[in-house]
């Protein structure tokens, strides 16, 4: 639904595998691992920066672009240790530092990338700080990447309408509308409606714990950022 996280094409399709974080970097898949945090992070991260250190969309892009590359090469997933803090705070701090040494010493480089952000508005900083920003932008782009997830799903298993009364039901741009009026629009009766409003939602779930789980160190930290995320 938003094209700004279509991080380098296709890569922000989730990897079958439903290892830990941890348990994708120990075994090897680092880079994998890092795909997953790069497509729930990038924006987050970006906004962060933008708010932090008051940086311009181009400066900001830049140290995004940086802070990801330079996890890559680094041993960012073996220093972490999940009984000092969630991933995500672990991730945030060390965003912060990197962009802190950078902004010192004056020599952000930039990086390539094909990757487009949304404009950060002014007014935010007015309202939240740059954490807080940091843990809505997550939240947000971890239900944009669930609900395209979704979405696919529902095409490739033959599931469209139920793709279709969620998306008329649960993301109408205005006031929702009555079950009856979902009904009459998609050909269906209202019964059916509820029937499958209820299973997009449990898949939807799902699928965010599914997300969560490429993001997380292990079952104890992903009920936890569940609970978050659902609050």
């Amino acid at each position: 639904m938003d094209p700004d996280t279509a991080i380098g094409g296709g890569r922000d399709r989730f990897p079958s595998t439903e290892h830990s974080l941890l348990e994708a970097a120990a075994g090897g898949l680092a880079p994998e691992a890092l795909e997953r945090v790069a497509a729930l992070y990038w924006k987050p991260v970006y906004r962060f920066i933008r708010l932090k250190f008051h940086k311009d969309n181009e400066d900001a892009k830049d140290l995004t672009q940086g802070f990801f590359s330079s996890a890559l090469e680094r041993d960012f997933f073996a220093r972490f240790d999940p009984s000092k803090a969630s991933f995500r705070t672990y991730l945030r701090m060390a965003v912060e530092r990197f962009a802190w040494n950078a902004h010192a010493a004056g020599k952000c480089r930039k990086r390539g990338g094909d990757v487009a952000f949304e404009p950060v508005g002014e007014d935010a900083a007015l309202t939240e700080s740059p954490e807080e920003a940091f843990d809505r932008e997550w939240r947000r782009q971890l239900f944009r990447l669930a609900l395209r997830d979704l979405r696919k799903l529902c095409e490739s298993a033959g599931r469209e309408v139920e793709w279709r009364v969620l998306e008329a039901y649960d993301l109408a741009e205005d006031a929702r509308p009555s079950y009856a009026a979902v009904g009459e629009q998609l050909g269906i009766p209202e019964t059916s409606v509820t029937n499958y409003l209820a299973r997009a939602r449990r898949t939807l779930r799902k699928l965010v714990q599914d997300r969560m789980r490429g993001v997380t160190s292990g079952e104890r930290e992903l009920r936890e950022e569940m609970r978050r995320v659902w609050k």
